[in-house]
């Protein structure tokens, strides 16, 4: 997949290479309906909760420290479900980072779409559930998960997960 075009723009030479306009978007492996099934029926394996007050914004009524331990910890090569829930008056969108997962129902409510999504906006007082991809053997290590608006992220809105 391409993701950018590189250009020297100080040398002259042949035209740049560009994206052909027929280029494919990337294909997520379809998973069998009732391994989907499995995981939308289970019970949440993890809780992410949005809050905030005057003082700032929290996840899970911590707010992010870098000395922090890690909020949770996951074994890789499984599919977990998790629900995110937003306490304030305001959308937060919910971002992992190494992790893809499938957004598929909100409010309590199945999506006619389930989505593949690395970031998903968590609805006013409200909630999301997704089924976590941790199949991939590269994941490894310390990583994080936040809202994905900066000022909220920098206030507090972020946390670690072990990946192990």
């Amino acid at each position: 997949m391409v993701l950018a075009d590189m250009v020297d723009v100080a040398q002259r030479g042949p035209k740049p290479h560009t994206t052909p306009i027929d280029a494919q978007m990337p294909i997520f492996k379809p998973l069998p309906p009732a391994l989907i099934a499995q995981v939308e029926n289970s019970s949440a394996d993890f809780v992410v909760n949005f809050s905030e007050d005057k003082k700032g914004f929290y996840i899970n009524g911590r707010r992010y420290r870098p000395s922090d331990p890690p909020m949770t910890t996951v074994s890789i090569g499984a599919f977990h479900h998790w629900r995110v829930t937003n306490e304030t008056h305001e959308v937060h969108p919910f971002h992992i980072h190494q992790v893809h997962f499938l957004v598929y129902a909100q409010n309590g409510v199945p999506l006619q779409h389930p989505e593949w999504l690395d970031t998903v906006n968590v609805p006013v007082v409200g909630s999301v559930d997704l089924m976590m991809d941790l199949t991939d053997p590269i994941i490894r290590g310390m990583s994080l998960f936040h809202c994905h608006l900066l000022s909220h992220e920098d206030k507090g809105m972020m946390a670690k997960i072990l990946f192990k």
